[in-house]
């Protein structure tokens, strides 16, 4: 195929983030100051007209000397204005597929597309910064029809052969069925409202407004005339109620509109291979994970959401997101529990939820309790040598035993949130004081696992467990003060993964046990 150089949107972008990027030293050496003849000022003014300059130049030049080009397993990707960069990355290192439409490209109909690989650095992602939409499907359509082509592959290769030795045609001519998307869930009015009021988005105005205010104040001397508008509030009861009013509102509203802005035309939806997550109104922002790269799942309680009856259902993933984008794996942070359990069984049906699981023994409850409370020990020590004296709390001793007081609190809920279930192909841990976090993943997607026991533990007969999955960076999970039994059953359950390596096992023991007698 041809090579192609991405949409000139692409130079628009980058003037926009430039743009966007020097605006306040612009501002201040054009604006702020202007009628100034200072040395340094004239020759910022110079620095910036150059260094404007060669941005602009590069980001053309960037843009024509950076081409890119499919083949039938991989993409081609050769880029760098002087130094000249190759790159041949193969469509089966790619794991996850994200879409971004920034408010910008959105003006003339383009995307950005990202292909997320394992790998690290630079080299973790295969970005196209902005395309036509009909071009990220194509790319898109490229992958998939290799990935179509390798499963093809492999069912000709599994399929009965005939008396010839051959494979019979219909076991390679049969169609794969077209994929149809399930829509699982779609944000209304509701969900919106109800996101805007748990995620305290209305809290956001207050920086806001602290932001402007500073920088305003730069410019402007508007702190006298802040204080007289204070005394003028503080001189009339029905003023300042109504002002106290009509910010609370505005509040609101900034954190209805923030929260919509982020979550609206929320919709999750898949299909037999793919999970789909798209999100935003102005931004919009799409993920696509295939779901044998899921390796676990993890469900979140806030103890407001605790309260509430909701939960966030949150997806542990092979590859990389980009920092943005972090946290669009979760499958909307504000669904009542049912809802996140059910979603999670219908998006992955290889998964399950367990319902009933085991507590931890009283003997877990001593060793969480004889162990060193470090952060109250430091947080006393800083109290010791702080001494705050605050007018409406406590002197610091007090201060010092209501911080032991709610760390063994915090300890004592956590044992009691504590319980693990190894069931099947199954393992699941929950924990948390406060806040509850549940951990579920399959045997088969579990990379390592350990059980650890240090003497307190032995002491009384409880031990540590740990699992490690693939993702990036690697997601390690651990579950302490278990019973020493339900150890051992949990290195069993895994071991049983590999019946390959319980036979190597074995005829390693034989081995030893034939040196020893010998």
């Amino acid at each position: 195929m041809e090579n192609r150089r991405m949409h000139p949107g692409r130079i628009i972008l980058s003037l926009y983030e430039l743009v966007k990027n020097s605006a306040i030293a612009f501002f201040f050496l054009f604006i702020l100051r202007r009628g100034s003849d200072a040395g340094w000022v004239v020759a910022g003014r110079w620095i910036f007209i150059i260094a404007i300059s060669i941005s602009i130049l590069n980001i053309f030049l960037s843009w024509w000397r950076t081409t890119y080009r499919l083949e039938a397993d991989s993409v081609q990707i050769d880029s760098g204005v002087f130094s000249r960069k190759h790159r041949n990355v193969p469509f089966r290192r790619v794991q996850n597929v994200n879409r971004q439409v920034p408010a910008v490209l959105r003006l003339f109909g383009l995307t950005s597309l990202t292909l997320e690989t394992g790998a690290d650095g630079e080299d973790a992602s295969i970005k196209f910064p902005a395309v036509t939409k009909a071009e990220a499907a194509r790319i898109e359509k490229a992958l998939d029809g290799y990935r179509r082509e390798r499963m093809e592959t492999a069912r000709a290769e599994s399929g009965t052969e005939n008396a010839d030795g051959e494979t019979p045609a219909a076991a390679v001519a049969e169609p794969f069925p077209e994929k149809v998307r399930t829509v699982h869930f779609t944000a209304q009015l509701k969900d919106v409202l109800k996101a805007s009021f748990l995620s305290f988005s209305f809290i956001a105005l207050i920086p806001v407004l602290a932001t402007v205010y500073s920088n305003i104040d730069d410019f402007i001397d508007i702190e006298s005339r802040a204080e007289g508008f204070l005394s003028f509030l503080a001189g009339s009861g029905v003023v300042l109620g109504i002002t106290i009013a009509l910010f609370a509102l505005a509040a609101i509203a900034f954190g209805i509109i923030r929260t919509y802005l982020k979550y609206g035309r929320y919709e999750i939806s898949s299909d037999d291979e793919r999970i789909y997550i798209r999100r935003g109104v102005l931004t919009e922002q799409s993920l696509s994970v295939r779901k044998k790269n899921v390796q676990a799942v993890q469900i979140t309680e806030t103890p407001l959401k605790r309260l509430l009856g909701l939960a966030e259902a949150k997806i542990v993933t092979v590859g990389s997101f980009e920092d943005n984008l972090e946290d669009i794996s979760s499958l909307y942070p504000f669904l009542p529990k049912r809802r996140a359990v059910e979603m999670v069984g219908e998006l992955l049906p290889g998964v399950r939820v367990l319902d009933s699981m085991e507590r931890l023994p009283k003997e877990a409850l001593t060793v969480r309790m004889l162990r060193f409370p470090w952060i109250a020990v430091i947080g006393a020590i800083a109290l010791y040598i702080w001494r705050p004296d605050f007018p409406y709390a406590p002197d610091w001793p007090f201060l010092t035993a209501a911080l032991f007081v709610f760390t063994y609190l915090l300890k004592y809920f956590d044992y009691r949130n504590t319980r693990y279930a190894i069931r099947g192909p199954f393992v699941q841990f929950r924990k948390g004081g406060l806040w509850r976090e549940t951990f579920l993943s399959r045997r088969e997607k579990v990379i390592e696992a350990a059980v650890s026991q240090s003497w307190l533990q032995k002491r009384f007969g409880v031990a540590t467990v740990g699992t490690t999955n693939r993702a990036k960076p690697v997601h390690v999970e651990e579950l302490k003060d278990l019973p020493a039994a339900a150890a051992e059953q949990f290195d069993r359950w895994y071991t049983d993964r590999n019946p390959e390596l319980i036979r190597a096992d074995e005829e390693v023991e034989s081995w030893k046990i034939l040196q020893n007698e010998l």
